[in-house]
């Protein structure tokens, strides 16, 4: 049981302050107050903090009785400017500006928080800024009342808790009660910030922090390849204009329809476009790309329960013969060095009775629009290693072993063909 808080006595307020200004640190351990200027500059922060949190509505006790206190949040909860103001007013106050170069200085140079992390990755969580118990209840159990109660919230949501500690101690505790420490931030010497998570049962299994942490460093990583270059904004690139938005949308719509309640793989999918937009009508879909910076982009925010991400090679699937109903490769066989042993290896994997969905950009010297474009990729270091006009694309599929039941030209900003495919 938790209770909103929305109001609470000086006195009150003043009890939370002091129990976190009093907590004992071990040898050689300063924690976060070693930016106050004192104990009493502390406890003023803290107390400043919950009259934040309880303006914010983000304050909640253990019971009425109010034994112990927790502030926690969903991202996407953002701080009033108010708020903000006045709680960054209270911070100068109380800091030490002796201290605050060295620990500015082991922010800029530490690794990013756990939430950071997430954030950057845009994958949804909760925070929780602040965990009290005052002093008459410490040491029965009130710390582990506060956890299980957002840690409740985020099994309701299927969602990731995370907070920050800065103590051994207190990082002991929290993982005693089921959070694991995931990131270490050392400002100074005496002074770490450690990153925890409580990860349910029920999240994505791209939101763990295993894959979360490996993800996050491809994407810091060097650019192997022209596609790891191109991760970070290839999805603007696809859908960023008017008629590409709208050819995606027809491709999406017909998709849908075609994989419902199939086994798909997706070959090339780069940051899952299509895959995020079309997997849930899917009875599975597993979506490949030879980047594994395409693949950490598109493991970012949410993601069909159904669908799984994995590295592959076009031209040598690991893959079992008639594993798939659907294999859909789009805008990808122009700039595959040997597009017919992709073709080969599409014919492989796809059951006797399945369907290629293959749409792809076609070459149309009256389309100076569609001629800019082109031009610009290159120069980008995109190669075009085919450059197929409407009735060329078409025949070069009817040559690989396909029989094409279905096409369409979509005027997108570069020229596509929707072509829907059997095997012959």
């Amino acid at each position: 049981m938790s209770v909103k808080i929305n109001t609470l006595s000086e006195a009150e307020i003043r009890s939370i302050g002091d129990a976190f200004a009093d907590f004992e640190y071990a040898e050689n351990e300063w924690g976060m107050g070693y930016l106050g200027k004192d104990r009493q500059a502390v406890s003023d922060y803290i107390c400043a903090y919950v009259r934040m949190a309880i303006k914010e509505r983000v304050l909640y006790a253990t019971s009425e009785k109010h034994e112990a206190y927790i502030v926690f949040k969903r991202t996407g909860h953002n701080m009033s400017l108010s708020s903000a103001t006045g709680l960054l007013g209270t911070a100068v106050g109380c800091a030490d500006f002796r201290h605050i170069g060295t620990a500015a200085k082991g922010f800029a140079h530490s690794e990013k928080g756990y939430g950071d992390i997430l954030s950057k990755l845009r994958i949804p969580y909760i925070y929780v800024g602040m965990v009290a118990v005052t002093k008459e209840y410490q040491g029965q159990g009130y710390m582990r009342k506060l956890m299980d109660i957002v840690f409740e919230e985020g099994r309701r949501h299927s969602l990731p808790v995370v907070l920050d500690t800065d103590a051994e101690l207190k990082k002991a505790k929290y993982e005693h009660l089921g959070m694991k420490c995931v990131s270490a931030k050392h400002l100074t010497d005496g002074v770490e910030l450690y990153g925890m998570v409580y990860e349910p049962e029920g999240i994505p299994k791209e939101w763990r922090s295993d894959i979360v942490l490996k993800d996050y460093q491809i994407l810091k990583g060097g650019n192997a390849s022209i596609w790891d270059k191109f991760a970070p904004v290839y999805s603007s690139f696809v859908t960023g204009t008017p008629g590409n938005k709208r050819a995606y949308n027809a491709i999406y719509s017909r998709i849908r329809k075609v994989v419902s309640d199939k086994d798909v793989l997706e070959i090339a999918t780069g940051p899952g476009v299509i895959a995020k937009q079309v997997a849930a009508e899917a009875k599975s879909m597993i979506a490949t790309d030879f980047s594994e910076k395409m693949l950490a982009v598109a493991r970012r925010g949410e993601i069909p329960s159904n669908l799984q991400f994995e590295q592959a090679d076009a031209c040598r699937l690991p893959y079992d013969d008639d594993s798939f109903d659907v294999v859909v490769i789009a805008n990808a066989l122009h700039i595959i060095p040997e597009p017919e042993k992709a073709l080969t290896e599409i014919r492989r994997v796809l059951r006797e009775d399945g369907t290629l969905i293959a749409p792809n950009f076609i070459h149309d010297n009256k389309n100076r629009i569609s001629g800019v474009f082109s031009k610009a990729l290159s120069a980008a270091g995109v190669v075009f290693e085919a450059k197929w006009d409407a009735d060329g694309y078409v025949a070069f599929l009817e040559r690989n072993g396909f029989k094409v039941k279905r096409s369409k030209q979509l005027n997108s900003t570069i020229p596509m063909m929707y072509a829907e495919c059997v095997k012959r």
